[in-house]
């Protein structure tokens, strides 16, 4: 981390520059953006970008050995298991806690982890504009040496795979109602990738379809899924396909990898970077001391349905039915380590990764963070000045 430069950067944030920071943002992506954009980038040393990068490669390259995949067929329910799955997840996002060792040094603690996609499009718009509004220099957004260029063509390539814009889609559940939907509007800035309503598509024999924007039926070839199965499920969307039909279709991003690369693998997990955790309905006794752990749903995002205090009568609570949908984590010790007018704030650093079939390994290549005084990152839960949603820039 560098603290150093966290400091220099305050006396450069007044009420007039972030204001016109925000305004320019959202005027870029032509929309009110619903979360609290916190006025700081969190500024990272190469050594902590290093540290992250190999800790995200591993972590990930351990979901997909044979044992853990094995492991994670347990989580694919029939009506949600979507054929032709592939060999590696195509996205993958896992966040880390930035904490201190015995000596003191920054070190990041795995948090969370999904195999599905983030914010790639609105993250590099945030790092663009703090970048251009106060004439940052020497530092990048990007991890693994890349550059803007680089980083927007490893994406177009990973979402359209050579097949016609036309006949590929971010596809979102209402996506006009997300609060993510800076996000949809900042992809289709930077490589024209279209928004589609999951409500509004069709099977159409073998395949599926939408209805363009000027209202003909349109063939849907390849698709990058957004749309949470909670989600859905909550709102009682009745869709006009099924996933589990045999489909010529093809993912950008498989769905199969959402539940997959999930915290229900945490407790499988060997790397020092992670924390003990325990699945509650396969534990014979609860860990004596509770107030050490915290409680998690395995399917949500954003921080929602986490319990940082979590008593026996909450675990009692749950229906013998959902036990194994819950898990205890080990609780890790935030560092605050981010300088702030209001004190020292903590952070959590979200590592994107990218992983085609055809390479070794997954490639990280952007970051997201998230930053606040209080026990949850999420950015729902800091709305006080200096906290919120942010993203990395790493310097020498």
């Amino acid at each position: 981390m560098r603290p150093d430069l966290q400091q220099q950067f305050l006396s450069r944030v007044t009420d007039n520059s972030y204001n016109a920071f925000q305004s320019r943002l959202e005027q870029d992506l032509e929309l009110k953006i619903e979360y609290r954009v916190c006025e700081m980038p969190i500024f990272v040393s190469y050594p902590m970008r290093l540290q992250l990068e190999q800790a995200a490669v591993e972590i990930i390259q351990q979901c997909v050995l044979p044992a853990n995949r094995t492991l994670s067929n347990a989580t694919l329910q029939p009506r949600y298991s979507v054929p032709n799955e592939s060999a590696v997840p195509l996205f993958s996002v896992v966040d880390f806690a930035i904490t201190q060792d015995e000596s003191g040094m920054y070190v990041p603690r795995l948090i969370e982890l999904q195999g599905f996609p983030s914010l790639f499009g609105y993250q590099y718009e945030f790092a663009h504009r703090m970048i251009e509004t106060y004439r940052l220099e020497n530092c990048t957004p990007f991890f693994d040496s890349l550059d803007g260029v680089h980083y927007t063509n490893l994406l177009a390539d990973a979402i359209f795979s050579g097949y016609d814009p036309c006949e590929v889609a971010l596809m979102e559940i209402d996506p006009h109602l997300q609060k993510t939907r800076p996000d949809f509007v900042a992809m289709e800035r930077l490589i024209g990738l279209q928004t589609i309503n999951i409500r509004d598509v069709v099977r159409d024999g073998k395949g599926l379809a939408f209805r363009g924007r000027d209202g003909v039926l349109q063939p849907l070839r390849r698709i990058f899924n957004r749309a949470i199965i909670d989600e859905l499920d909550s709102l009682d969307v009745q869709l006009k396909f099924a996933w589990s039909d045999e489909l010529d279709v093809e993912w950008a991003g498989h769905p199969n990898w959402y539940f997959r690369i999930s915290k229900y693998l945490l407790p499988h997990l060997k790397h020092p970077s992670v924390p003990k955790s325990h699945v509650v309905g396969e534990l014979s006794q609860l860990p004596k001391a509770l107030d050490r752990f915290v409680l998690k749903p395995l399917y949500s995002f954003a921080g929602k349905g986490v319990n940082v205090l979590p008593t026996e009568a909450d675990l009692d609570a749950i229906p013998s039915s959902e036990l194994h949908d819950w898990i205890l984590q080990e609780k890790v010790g935030y560092s605050p380590c981010v300088a702030t007018p209001y004190g020292d704030n903590f952070v959590e650093i979200r590592v994107m990764l990218i992983w085609n079939e055809h390479t070794g390994a997954p490639r990280p290549v952007m970051s997201l963070a998230r930053t606040g005084r209080g026990p949850i990152m999420g950015a729902r839960y800091n709305t006080e000045p200096w906290t919120g949603s942010s993203g990395c820039l790493f310097v020498q």
